[in-house]
């Protein structure tokens, strides 16, 4: 897994690019300042994790690029959860974050 926020910024602006996509248009698809993402770009910012998942989305990208391996799995349930998660805002997953720990105790 590549954490580097250089890294992560390059392959950001490499997939922006293909797409033919500008700062400010990737930026109004994810909801987020193009100067946020010049920033996230210029590897000085990590996107959070909900942005990030946002940007691989609009650029069709897959995590492995960045070092994940993702293991397919068949599971409706865990498919339905990532789905909701990641269509939740912030305090939402926090709320989802405190529940699932509290109910693995």
């Amino acid at each position: 897994m590549y954490c580097e926020k250089e890294f992560i910024g390059k392959k950001i602006k490499y997939f922006r690019k293909q797409k033919g996509l500008s700062q400010a248009e990737l930026a109004e698809k994810v909801n987020l300042s193009d100067k946020h993402i010049g920033r996230i770009e210029a590897g000085r910012y990590f996107p959070n994790f909900i942005n990030f998942l946002k940007i691989l989305e609009v650029l069709d990208i897959n995590l492995s690029e960045f070092g994940f391996e993702i293991k397919a799995e068949n599971n409706s349930h865990k498919e339905e959860l990532l789905r909701l998660i990641y269509s939740s805002n912030e305090k939402e997953v926090d709320t989802y974050l405190s529940i699932i720990k509290i109910l693995r105790k």
